[in-house]
């Protein structure tokens, strides 16, 4: 630190003889001199920064893959174990980073800015890299435990809320990342008016920044702000010229460059919000962090009902003909299946497994920064189910038609004439929460994404399901029809909006359906116009007709 240095007005009467641009060249000759042992440090400040902040770096991606691997096999208090770990491991880098903008403010006050962000946004980014790779290795291990051979214990909640909580640290991650983002915007544009003061600058080099010119003046006091931009530009070179801002002003080349990389100030949020990103890669490395602990918590939510719907197509069930013999039946009428029911529990447990950690307002705050596109993790099931209906998207579509067969809106108006009858409708909105608590509204907001994204995968997979069935007897079909009905009535029993999807009513409608009336209504689309959408949901008629051995 250097102590403010005063020129008192005797001293300077006493050097009247001295010209003022003399002495402000001695003033500053006196500086460099004293710092000239940092300046290559200076020059060369990111570069110099790269390998203590890469060894740093280093040891805690061993850490974090330390504690990914050793979750393998430890059961839930392994997963427990490591949620807490990944917990403390998560945040290490931001301290690192803000040390590392410290030095970069005492060293070159703004020069050079570019190099030091860069450096950040790799450092940072490796980081959320390595914690994305880590959650892939965590799911992997969590639900080979629950799901494998051995077919896996019975739901439990606990696993839910520890997927739950790897969900907040990554929340907690891209909150840190905008924080910090912040405070650097905020740093960049103290700097850049720190750049204007021309306190240590002879009056040729004021006109050449074009902060004035004129008759030297010696200052009475000088701060340790002035003292360090003055060297750090000397060290630094930064170019001395001038360079619009945009708003006609001319300004030194720097101060243009921070103030374009600082933005707005925050009380312009809109505009603050429309800049480009100061850490692009580690902004996009945050994203796949947060799609893999979105997967974590999916996998470990859908695990159950995807092994229990994996092998229903090949069940002798679907081929029988006749009436049946059972007296039982014939009393009660055909009760759904094992696998349905078992699916339909999960789903009722579900809501059970994720209230508590939605009850929790902090929690929440943090996982709700990393649910966006959350809808995405349910693709798969819905893809396989275009596919078994003998239909493709192209890449540039997929996205779009996928987003629409899942939404199932639009589908219904494709139905076959009077199809849809008893189907819900899916643009109706609850009124009555109005003046619930918003603490309560954003609980049951956060259970109905989730129960509405698992439920999305339910649905995908048991449509595909479906498509697969090799032949369909008429008892068969009637069995189908009440495994379909009856989740749908526990999709209605949960209340979550868009569900149950349109599809599953429709389905169940055609695997009874008389085959005249198939015949006939099969006939009338062929002068339809045909979209993606329409094309599956005709495909899927053709196939519903062909196991049951209707000829169209």
């Amino acid at each position: 630190d250097v102590e403010p240095t005063k020129q008192s007005s005797s001293s300077t009467q006493a050097k009247s003889a001295t010209p003022a641009s003399e002495a402000l060249t001695t003033i500053r000759t006196s500086f460099l001199l004293v710092a000239s042992p940092f300046r290559p440090y200076q020059r060369s400040l990111a570069e110099a920064e790269r390998n203590p902040m890469g060894e740093a770096a280093t040891m805690v991606a061993k850490d974090i893959r330390n504690v990914a691997s050793g979750s393998a096999g430890a059961g839930l208090a392994g997963l427990e174990d490591a949620a807490e770990r990944f917990g403390d491991l998560a945040p290490f880098m931001f301290p690192l980073a803000d040390a590392a903008m410290t030095r970069f403010e005492l060293l070159n006050s703004g020069y050079n800015a570019p190099a030091t962000l860069t450096s950040i946004d790799t450092l940072l980014a490796n980081h959320a890299s390595e914690l994305a790779i880590a959650m892939g290795t965590l799911s992997g291990n969590a639900t080979h435990g629950r799901s494998g051979s051995g077919g896996g214990p019975d739901f439990d909640e606990q696993y839910v809320h520890c997927a739950l909580e790897i969900l907040r640290i990554a929340g907690a991650f891209k909150r840190n990342l905008r924080s910090f983002e912040y405070s650097v915007r905020d740093r960049l544009r103290n700097l850049a008016n720190q750049m204007l003061d021309s306190a240590l600058e002879i009056p040729e080099e004021k006109a050449t920044a074009g902060t004035g010119g004129g008759t030297a003046q010696i200052p009475d006091s000088l701060d340790m702000t002035q003292i360090r931009t003055m060297l750090s530009k000397e060290a630094c070179d930064p170019p001395r010229t001038l360079v619009d801002d945009g708003t006609g002003v001319k300004y030194p080349a720097p101060v243009v460059e921070l103030r374009r990389l600082a933005g707005p100030s925050s009380k312009k949020a809109s505009a603050d919000f429309l800049q480009p990103p100061l850490f692009p890669k580690a902004l996009d490395c945050t994203s796949r962090l947060a799609r893999s602990c979105q997967s974590f918590v999916f996998e470990v939510c859908y695990a159950i009902p995807e092994r229990h719907l994996r092998g229903i197509s090949a069940l002798p069930v679907w081929k029988q003909e006749g009436s049946g013999s059972g007296a039982e039946e014939d009393s009660y009428g055909i009760l759904p299946q094992p696998f349905i029911t078992q699916v339909g529990e999960h789903m009722l447990a579900l809501v059970q497994a994720l209230e508590p950690f939605a009850s929790d307002k902090e929690a929440l705050g943090l996982a709700n920064e990393v649910m966006d596109g959350i809808r995405e993790v349910a693709f798969q099931p819905w893809k396989e189910f275009v596919a078994a209906a003998g239909c493709s998207f192209s890449d540039k579509d997929e996205y779009d038609q996928l987003n629409v067969l899942m939404d199932g809106k639009e589908l219904v108006r494709y139905f076959l004439d009077d199809s849809t009858d008893g189907l819900p409708a899916l643009d109706q909105e609850d009124d009555e929460d109005e003046e619930d608590d918003p603490e309560e509204k954003a609980t049951t907001a956060f259970c109905n994404l989730w129960l509405d994204v698992v439920g999305l995968a339910v649905t995908g997979r048991l449509l595909e399901r479906t498509m697969r069935i090799p032949r369909l007897g008429r008892k068969g079909a009637e069995h189908l029809a009440s495994d379909l009905n009856y989740i749908r009535n526990v999709f209605t029993a949960l209340g979550v909006s868009g569900h149950p999807h349109p599809l599953l009513g429709y389905i169940a409608k055609l695997v009874v359906l008389d085959e005249d009336t198939l015949r006939s209504r099969n006939r009338d689309r062929q002068s339809e116009d045909r979209g993606p959408a329409s094309e599956v949901i005709r495909r899927a008629e053709l196939r519903v007709a062909y196991v049951r051995s209707i000829s169209i």
